[in-house]
């Protein structure tokens, strides 16, 4: 099993690179944001996640192991493949997915293409108790706050939906430090 590579970039695609190491060439899948930094020439070290499916393989490069983890737990959430997964890294960081699962909000998810809000559901469901470093780290922050903070603002009769787009917004200042009232105080501010 192939978990690290380095090589230079010999051929660059949409959505993957062939990366020359000592005269071989291995295609590897990379999130459009690596995929942006990249080009032709380069030198680089890339993070593998080597994939096996039915009579395919896929090799994914990623930047750190965190990645790693978070794209082989979504590979574990039932109807999320290989490029579903890679979608989600490229169109969030590691912060705004944790976030995400942090505030269960689905709102953040289906903004990737290919989710829809079933997909983005599931996805919720099943990573909320997963071990995954800043995810769970950020959860950890966020969720007696914020679950705190939901209720009440339920118990005042707003929709969670709108409850959770407000909680996104005031999440993008840095909800961990703000106690369950200065998250309500700053969602009443939105949903008002």
């Amino acid at each position: 099993m192939i978990a690290k590579l380095k090589g230079i970039i010999d051929t660059k695609f949409d959505d993957s690179v062939i990366i020359d190491v000592s005269g071989v060439g291995y295609h590897v899948f990379l999130s459009s944001k690596m995929l942006d930094d990249l080009s032709v020439g380069d030198n680089v070290s890339v993070r593998i996640a080597h994939i096996f499916r039915q009579e395919t393989q896929y090799l994914c490069g990623f930047t750190n192991d965190e990645e790693i983890n978070i794209f082989n737990a979504l590979l574990d959430v039932p109807g999320i493949g290989v490029k579903s997964a890679m979608a989600v890294l490229s169109h969030l960081s590691i912060e705004e997915f944790a976030t995400a699962v942090a505030t269960q909000n689905t709102v953040t998810l289906c903004k990737v293409s290919g989710i829809g809000k079933k997909t983005a559901e599931r996805i919720l469901l099943e990573l909320k108790d997963k071990n995954l470093g800043k995810v769970r780290d950020i959860c950890e922050k966020h969720n007696s706050n914020v679950n705190d903070a939901i209720l009440g603002l339920v118990s005042l009769g707003y929709q969670k939906h709108n409850i959770m787009k407000a909680i996104e917004e005031v999440s993008k200042n840095n909800t961990q430090d703000l106690s369950t009232n200065e998250i309500i105080v700053a969602c009443l501010k939105l949903l008002s």
